[in-house]
């Protein structure tokens, strides 16, 4: 009886390591085929969009660097904030980009100082300050094109194909 009664806890103990290790495997295979993507895909109207600012932005202030006595142009913040507006928008629309509005909502803020300086100084424009303008908004726009770039590249990223293809 002793004989049977330890071969059935062997069999039990082996059993419930089958058990648990098949359990392992079959929850590593089923993680390992779900991806979880904390940010939304890459969005070529805000990559085209915010670089489309950046050259609006680029071309004011080399003016303003130029041309000191270049007076103060509300026509370019209405087309700049107009722009933000509709790429923030957009980026609020779309599922799990709350970090490019936020990166929008930066960009925005950088416009609104250089604005309120703009406005408010005499001219000639001070080259500091168009160079402290320029700095800060070019963070701003390269952090937003550098995640745009790689979630470009994500979204490009596939695995190589199984099969042989002929050229």
């Amino acid at each position: 009886m002793r004989i049977i009664h330890t071969t059935h806890a062997k069999l039990n103990k082996r059993a419930a390591i089958v058990a648990w290790v098949s359990g392992f495997v079959f929850a590593a295979l089923l993680l390992a085929g779900c991806a979880v993507r904390l940010i939304g895909d890459y969005d070529d109207t805000i990559d085209k969009g915010v670089t489309d600012v950046q050259q609006k932005a680029e071309l004011y202030l080399s003016k303003l660097q130029s041309t000191p006595n270049t007076p103060y142009d509300q026509g370019f913040y209405d087309d700049i904030n107009a722009r933000l507006a509709v790429l923030k928008s957009r980026a609020a629309s779309l599922p799990k980009y709350p970090i490019i509005v936020e990166q929008l909502t930066n960009l925005k803020s950088q416009f609104d100082t250089l604005q309120k300086l703009d406005k408010a100084s005499t001219r000639p424009f001070p080259s500091a300050a168009v160079t402290d303008a320029e700095s800060a908004i070019s963070v701003s726009i390269e952090s937003i094109l550098k995640l745009e770039l790689a979630l470009r590249e994500r979204g490009q990223a596939s695995p190589p194909s199984l099969t042989k293809t002929s050229k």
